[in-house]
């Protein structure tokens, strides 16, 4: 296993995600400029997401209306301590800019002014078939909070359901913490060799009175999380997109101008009523 390639495309892509009652694990997914995207588990950052009654004008009436406060992310920085020596660690504050309880994701925007250091390679959704019960696996995320722990094994499961959604199984240990983090396969994509990322560690299984077994690990593939960016109107991030943030943007406004619209209808027609 090339050391230099996991250093630089799996440990350098991954965060640690805090908020004032719980912590993860996130992902780097995008990075351009000051638009830095990372992706995590919903129920890491379910937290900091709260709904409160408040008068809404435009229906003229009260209405439970949706607060979420800045999570805190923290990068390694490995390269610039002594062998043998922890990483060092800077942090920036994130928005949380979509989730899905469902699918267990969120999609951070981090507040940086300049590139994250590294950018997860996300596996093209055309190379998931290659994906094979017994194919070599790298689990990484920040367990039990932890600075990001490797872990290697291989996907041992495919096709779970669990609340209607696909998981996938892999036997590279994870624990609490390790939610939101990533899943990398050592594949040959083209002429380009690496670690792709192909998954993100949601929960585990259990035994007995609630004893977790480190190594049935579940996480959502990455066809999961190109539906979940699909959904959300954040498909500028999938490789090979062919729009643009700022079209993406666009979009969600649209959506979210036709949603306000179909509200105030509603309202209306209560009132007529």
């Amino acid at each position: 296993m090339d050391l230099t390639k996991l250093h630089q495309q799996v440990l350098q892509s991954q965060i640690r995600v805090k908020t004032d009652k719980a912590g993860g694990s996130g992902t780097i997914i995008y990075s351009q400029g000051s638009s830095t995207y990372a992706i995590t588990c919903h129920h890491v950052v379910d937290s900091a997401i709260r709904l409160k009654v408040a008068w809404d004008p435009a229906l003229g009436r009260e209405r439970k209306k949706e607060y979420r406060q800045l999570v805190t992310v923290e990068f390694f920085d490995w390269d610039s301590v002594p062998h043998g020596h922890r990483p060092l660690t800077y942090s920036a504050d994130a928005e949380i800019l979509a989730y899905d309880a469902a699918h267990d994701m969120a999609l951070l925007k981090l507040r940086m002014t300049k590139s994250a250091p590294a950018v997860a390679a996300m596996l093209p959704a055309e190379e998931v078939s290659r994906v094979r019960v017994g194919s070599p696996m790298v689990a990484c995320g920040c367990a039990l909070l932890h600075d990001p722990i490797l872990t290697k094994g291989m996907v041992t499961h495919m096709g779970d359901e669990i609340d209607h959604k696909l998981y996938w199984m892999g036997s590279a240990q994870i624990i609490f913490g390790n939610s939101g983090g990533s899943v990398f396969l050592p594949l040959t994509v083209g002429d380009e060799d690496r670690f792709w990322f192909a998954g993100i560690p949601s929960r585990i299984d259990v035994a007995g009175w609630g004893v977790p077994i480190t190594h049935l690990g579940y996480f959502s593939p990455i066809t999961r999380v190109y539906e979940f960016l699909d959904e959300q109107l954040y498909h500028f991030i999938k490789p090979g997109a062919t729009h643009t943030e700022v079209e993406c943007e666009k979009e969600r406004k649209a959506r979210d101008e036709q949603e306000k619209r179909r509200l105030t209808m509603e309202q209306a027609e209560k009132d007529d009523s």
